[in-house]
């Protein structure tokens, strides 16, 4: 390996080496914010690291290839950054949501480990450029979040319903990535039988050679699709996945929506557009009706729902349906801007609604004597809509941030999100999408219905209660500083578009 492939895998160099720092530091120093304080430091120098090798891959051809494994470029570099800042609020949010649920005899150190392993696969996922790199990264990105699902077992105040909760989400994510994972080496073995090939360019050599519509090259292909369908939580194959959401500690369930998709995305999106599978109708049509599917379904069964964490597990599953609307334009430069844009609006605005909901549930905890709520008691459990009657009057700046982040996802103007949605009406356009655009009109009207739902009900104002629901929200300042930051970023791309805009045609 030369010294410019070497340069080019910093970002993953470094996620490598902060994880045997980790794991040294953990061996001789035990602390909550010693561990955290070393996972936003690798963090940070890994976005720095991305810096660098995106400059010298402009100065450069444009894209180094590594070993045959991965490809470096532009495209793969900024979505490295996206989910590594993703990452860095996950860090923050974990260490809030672990202050409040571990004793002091307790060292939740492992959640820190876990979360650069899954870093260090979603990293590598986007840098992949053949099938034996994809399957490892996704495989490590998996293995890291089976423990992380079930993280909250190990606080001792955390109630015993939620520790329950945990472990059912999963096992639950378990058997659905067991799944997803032999079909998707199934997929892998047809299309190697129909190409000889497991990197990308040799796959689309092979294709133009062969063709690509060979049965056994479909076969593998939607195999391959549908494996990445269960990752993505689309219709029909979301199964459990709102489960999953509900159970898994907040921050986790924050980066399964975030980091989780968001690499899968950047995934597809570049093994798509290097094999030109964009001219395979039966591809295309597959992933028209998953998109259709999910954008209905997903919305509807979110109407439908009073626990918070389920509500936006079916809005998520929706989101990505209105994505690969751009998606199916991926062939084209501006079908990848959309693409960004979108999944970018995407992530900060769950990862702010997320944050919200985490946020207010560990201030609930602090507050309740015992770490529990009465089963049953709405009005008392921090993950429902009751919840949230009247926050506006007992927290007016928490209330004002997730109002941003809830019409964001809305599509309402001057936010992250309404720009997003103006590129998805673009791409449907343009590629003369109709059905599809239909079934983004209609599915967001019927998101519109449950964000504003919620909206009301945290201006409604409720009789004075002596439960810790009635009192004021009390924030840590890490809590205060990143809530502050995703809004300041929804807002700043939402009424500057063009800064992000510009970023992303640098790929």
């Amino acid at each position: 390996m030369s010294t410019q492939e070497l340069f080019a895998i910093l970002p993953l160099l470094v996620l490598s080496a902060g994880i045997v720092i980790l794991l040294l530091q953990v061996s001789f120093i035990r602390g909550h914010r010693a561990a955290l304080a070393t996972t936003l430091a690798v963090l940070v120098s890994a976005c720095a690291a991305c810096f660098a090798v995106a400059g010298q891959v402009s100065r450069g051809p444009g894209s180094i290839e590594v070993t045959g494994l991965l490809l470096v470029d532009h495209y793969a570099l900024f979505f490295c950054l996206l989910l590594l800042f993703s990452a860095i609020a996950v860090a923050v949010l974990g260490f809030n949501y672990l202050k409040h649920r571990s004793d002091s005899t307790s060292h939740p150190e492992e959640f820190y480990i876990l979360l650069l392993l899954m870093m260090l696969g979603a990293s590598t996922l986007v840098f992949a450029s053949h099938f034996a790199s994809f399957f490892l990264a996704l495989e490590l990105m998996s293995l890291s979040l089976y423990p992380l699902l079930g993280f909250a077992v190990s606080g001792d105040l955390s109630p015993e319903r939620d520790q329950l909760l945990s472990l059912e989400s999963g096992l639950k994510y378990l058997l659905l990535s067991a799944l997803a994972t032999a079909l998707g080496l199934f997929g892998i073995a047809l299309i190697y039988a129909a190409s000889g090939a497991l990197d990308f360019s040799g796959i689309a050599v092979a294709a133009r050679q062969f063709g690509q519509d060979s049965p056994l090259m479909l076969a593998g292909l939607a195999l391959l699709l549908i494996a990445m369908a269960f990752k993505l939580s689309l219709v029909p194959f979301h199964i459990w996945t709102p489960d999953v959401y509900q159970g898994a500690p907040t921050p986790v369930t924050a980066l399964i929506a975030t980091v989780g998709k968001g690499s899968v995305v950047a995934l597809l999106l570049r093994f798509f557009a290097g094999v030109d599978l964009f001219a395979l109708p039966a591809l295309t049509t597959l992933l028209a009706t998953m998109a259709v599917a999910s954008m209905l379904i997903g919305n509807l069964l979110a109407l439908l729902q009073g626990n918070i964490k389920r509500l936006l597990a079916y809005s998520s599953i929706a989101h990505i349906g209105y994505l690969f609307v751009a998606f199916l334009m991926g062939n084209s430069a501006f079908g990848i801007e959309a693409v960004a844009y979108y999944l970018v609006a995407y992530v900060v605005t769950t990862l702010g609604a997320f944050a919200v909901v985490s946020l207010v549930a560990d201030s609930a905890l602090a507050h309740t004597p015992g770490g529990g709520h009465p089963i049953g008691d709405t009005a008392s459990d921090p993950f429902h809509r009751d919840y949230y009657r009247g926050l506006f009057w007992r927290s007016p700046w928490l209330a004002g941030c997730l109002a941003a982040m809830l019409l964001s996802l809305a599509g309402i103007p001057l936010t992250i999100g309404f720009v997003g949605k103006f590129y998805i009406f673009a791409a449907g356009v343009q590629g003369q999408m109709w059905l599809l655009l239909a079934a983004v009109i209609l599915g967001s009207a019927l998101g519109l219905y449950y964000y504003l739902r919620l909206l009301l009900v945290m201006v409604q104002r409720k009789e004075p209660s002596p439960s810790p629901a009635g009192g004021a929200i009390q924030l840590a300042v890490s809590g205060r500083l990143l809530m502050f930051s995703l809004t300041a970023v929804l807002l700043v791309f939402g009424i500057f578009p063009q800064i992000l805009i510009n970023w992303i045609n640098a790929l």
